[in-house]
């Protein structure tokens, strides 16, 4: 049976779309890093309910939030004053991010460079951050690099645990580094790989046709080797931290390959197109079955853009273009792949798993057949509570607690 909730139970309230409010909420969640303000948050998500609340004023809104923010960083750059300007590169990245997130990805220039425009601002922050960081390029595939970075825990060269973390369907590398709360795993002492890999952001929006693919691995295995091969890294100690849909293919690359020492899913997805089915159902206008013929599913993502923009674009966006379906038919069949039937046995390193409150009770379910499934010399479990205000997608809503559970674990884990 279909949940009442797909991404939170602790809603701001405002916006009438859940999709649209858990935006804000996203956006919002990383003022623990001075990459937002409540009432920049607050100006802009009332501006866009003046304006009517459509997909043009979101994007509009949020694209000269961002670039407000770009300008006064700037200032701060020319008045030598860095910690201020980091401050406004990372606002300006991740308002450009929110605004980019729900762009017409059909209008392919504009998208592209609406993403690029965003990146450079986080880029141009790496030089003023309190560790060393670097841009990278990660040999793959067909001539073609996955863009990432590297955040080193000091700059002393000592050989570290180091954790390379990958995002979702809707995954920007570099927001990964607000979301995976970066900044914790570096007090710590670890070390910290960011990457986008195949149907992600920095690698579609240049390469189309490297979508999702079921086999996480090879990717995976790429990272890795590039990982393994930095003096600052102890090849014996990475571990993989997925959130999102990472949820799928970190612990899918976990079970190939045995050179992960620890594993962190946040949260396990072991059938993906139970999970979406699930959520959807909650959501969509109108009752639908799993085994609804193709015209269903077209009629009915055609129904979705009437009543819920935010849904739409989310499908779209997310579903479609990541996975290089032509039709939501043709997603719905495209899902069914990305499953880990027969995998978590496979897994031999030690596994943290994290549920949050606010997931479906498919994801939930899955979270904790995960957990049961493995045969692992040392494994724990972590509900992110409603009460504790972690009941978020991936827990975002408390990206402290999260990340402290997390990162506390990896380093006991690794040491």
């Amino acid at each position: 049976m279909a949940t009442d909730s797909i991404m939170t139970i602790n809603r701001l309230g405002f916006a009438d779309s859940e999709m649209q409010d858990f935006a804000y909420l996203r956006t919002l969640a990383y003022a623990d890093f001075e990459a937002a303000s409540a009432g920049e948050v607050v100006h802009v998500a009332r501006k866009i309910a003046r304006q009517g609340g459509g997909r043009e004023a979101f994007v509009e809104a949020w694209t000269q939030q961002g670039r407000l923010a770009a300008g006064m960083a700037d200032d701060a750059l020319a008045a030598r004053r860095p910690r201020t300007a980091r401050t406004f590169l990372h606002r300006a990245y991740n308002y450009l991010r929110t605004a980019e997130f729900y762009f017409d990805r059909h209008q392919t220039e504009e998208f592209t460079a609406l993403y690029d425009e965003s990146v450079s601002h986080f880029d141009r922050a790496l030089r003023l951050l309190d560790t060393p960081a670097e841009r990278i390029a990660i040999p793959y595939q067909d001539g073609v690099d996955l863009p990432g970075y590297f955040f080193a825990a000091d700059d002393s060269g000592t050989p570290r645990p180091t954790v390379i973390i990958s995002g979702g369907g809707d995954g920007h590398g570099e927001e990964l580094y607000f979301l995976a709360g970066v900044p914790y795993a570096l007090a710590r002492g670890l070390n910290v790989v960011l990457f986008h890999g195949p149907g992600q952001r920095g690698v579609l929006h240049h390469h189309p046709a490297q979508v999702f693919r079921a086999d996480s691995e090879v990717p995976f295995a790429a990272v890795l080797d590039y990982a393994a091969a930095r003096p600052e890294v102890r090849a014996d100690a990475l571990a993989l931290y997925g959130l999102s849909f990472g949820g799928y293919l970190a612990p899918r690359a976990a079970a190939c390959d045995t050179r992960v020492a620890a594993l962190v899913a946040n949260a396990p997805i072991t059938d993906f197109h139970a999970l979406i089915f699930d959520a959807l159902a909650s959501a969509l206008p109108v009752p639908a079955s799993s085994d609804a013929p193709a015209a269903f599913w077209n009629d009915l993502y055609q129904q979705v853009g009437g009543t819920d923009w935010a849904l739409h674009a989310t499908m779209d966006n997310y579903m479609l273009w990541t996975t290089g379906a032509q039709s939501f038919a043709d997603f719905h069949r495209l899902a069914r792949s990305f499953a880990l039937d027969g995998l978590v046995p496979q897994i031999t390193c030690p596994t943290l798993t994290l549920s949050s409150d606010g997931e479906n009770a498919v994801a939930r379910r899955q979270a904790r057949r995960f957990h049961e499934q493995l045969t692992v010399p040392a494994k724990a479990f972590h509900r992110l509570a409603t009460e504790h205000g972690a009941d978020s997608h991936c827990g975002l809503s408390n990206i402290a607690l999260t990340s402290a559970l997390v990162y506390d674990w990896l380093t006991d884990v690794l040491a």
